[in-house]
């Protein structure tokens, strides 16, 4: 029987605000976890220096059980722990999961309490190569002025237990973090009930490679076909992970984008496996025909301009399935829903992903370039519209469900024209019952002081999904 279990905590990116919590929990449910899991997140929005609004991120784990009472158990709690490792590995918002081995207010308190941890656990733990992380929240470098080695003297238990396995600084196959948290509130005032200022962490390996590899190759400055308008890899990689929650287990999920553009969100769907439909009101962005791109060349794609291309060439370059149908459709046209089913074998979809267009696009510049001006004035009863629309669409064209995710702009410090988040709320509710939408998460991305934008993860609720037959509409060009 081994000693009781260690504390397990998950590490997550200031990124995304509180929809990284539900992006965890979204990925964990595609992967089959523990039946009504309860998670223990602390939701408390804090407004950290840097810019970053959003709760935590430092996440305490919920135990699974107690294998001191069954050592049965032991297999269980390992595969629990191998769950929430690859869940994190296929998020966009969290850096992974980290066993506790040590926490305390200084290097030598937090060495103090690793050396409780038994060697024969540490050397369970790492059973091949290793090496030592140093990871400093809410700073960019340590207080301290000596090198890792010299902070990471204190833990000389925990270094003998390792002086079995063999240190390798490249290709290490086991990582152990000393986290130092310098976090501030934006006034500069600490964190309330703040976490150990030291931990020593030992990083749960995952069975599944970290999606920041399909992220790096999906980077908008390698692409072929890009628009003005293209979400980052990264959001809509998050976005994808949000949406494909309730995917099936056996299969490839299938999600359409409405307003896809020249296709970020469906390659990052099809990136995670799913099967996709595009269309788009612009029939060049659906278009057989190549075109000049209209985006800037960059050092990773200097022809960009003068090369013709088409988004195809992105799936192409990319290694992965193109879509199912890109079609030019308007997204208010009365049979848009049953174009869109057609182009699925009739039927309905897992996932509806969009960033819809409401009117001139949005600045992302940041707030050091927005100069008081607004980039972009919204009409609350045009965007209620607008999004009234698409809750409609997704009745008729999600399985039961199946998740409706999109981005849509809310009120900031500099434009007060917008919606506030209650009243957004509000609408979304009362809509989204009229048309069998359950509301599973509201969150905020800050993007700057000009931009804040919502994440609307919405759910299909009814028993079953209607499903429509039409003729197939031909793709301009």
């Amino acid at each position: 029987m081994r000693a009781k279990p260690l504390p397990l905590l998950a590490l997550f990116y200031a990124r995304a605000g509180d929809s990284r919590l539900a992006e965890f929990e979204a990925v964990a449910q595609r992967l089959a976890g523990p039946r009504d899991m309860v998670w223990t997140w602390d939701h408390e929005i804090l407004a950290t220096h840097g810019g970053d609004i959003g709760p935590r991120i430092v996440q305490w784990l919920p135990p699974l059980l107690d294998p001191l009472l069954d050592p049965l158990l032991n297999p269980l709690r390992d595969s629990y722990e191998r769950w929430l490792a690859d869940a994190a590995a296929g998020c966009v918002g969290c850096r992974g999961v980290f066993e506790l081995w040590g926490q305390g207010d200084s290097i030598d308190a937090c060495a103090e309490v690793a050396s409780a941890v038994p060697a024969q656990h540490i050397r369970s733990r790492v059973s091949g190569s290793w090496r030592i992380e140093s990871l400093v929240l809410g700073a960019r470098r340590s207080q301290h002025a000596g090198s890792l080695g010299a902070r990471m003297a204190a833990f000389g238990s925990v270094l003998d237990a390792l002086e079995v396995r063999p240190v390798d600084l490249e290709n290490a196959k086991h990582r152990i973090w000393l986290v130092e948290d310098r976090q501030l509130l934006k006034d500069s005032s600490p964190l309330p009930f703040p976490p150990p200022r030291y931990m020593l962490l030992y990083e749960v390996p995952a069975r599944v490679p970290a999606i920041q590899s399909r992220i790096n190759a999906l980077e908008l400055r390698k692409r072929a076909f890009l628009s003005t308008s293209t979400l980052p890899a990264d959001r809509a990689m998050l976005l994808c992970n949000l949406a494909l929650a309730q995917a099936p287990r056996v299969g490839a999920a299938t999600l359409l984008d409405p307003y896809c553009g020249s296709g970020g969100i469906l390659l990052a769907a099809a990136a995670l496996g799913a099967q996709t439909v595009g269309s788009d009101l612009d029939w060049r962005l659906v278009s057989e025909h190549p075109w000049p791109s209209r985006v800037a060349a960059t050092p990773s794609r200097p022809a960009r301009g003068e090369e013709r291309v088409r988004m195809h060439d992105n799936f192409l370059e990319a290694g992965l399935p193109e879509p199912k149908a890109l079609l030019n459709v308007d997204v208010g046209a009365p049979d848009a829903a049953e174009c869109w089913l057609q182009a699925n074998g009739g039927e309905p979809f897992d996932a509806l992903v969009c960033d819809p267009p409401y009117g001139r696009r949005e600045f992302h510049g940041g707030a050091e370039a927005w100069a008081g001006e607004l980039s972009f004035q919204v009409d609350t009863a045009t965007l209620y519209n607008a999004l009234r629309t698409l809750i409609r669409h997704a009745e008729r064209t999600l399985k039961p469900l199946g998740r409706l995710v999109f981005l849509a702009p809310v009120r900031s410090p500099k434009d007060v024209s917008k919606p506030t988040l209650d009243t957004f709320e509000k609408m979304l509710q009362v809509d989204g019952a009229a048309h069998g939408m359950r509301l599973a998460h509201l969150g905020v991305e800050v993007r700057h002081g000009g931009l804040h934008r919502a994440v609307v993860v919405m759910e299909r609720v009814a028993s079953s999904a209607s499903r429509f037959k039409c003729e197939s509409r031909e793709s301009s060009g």
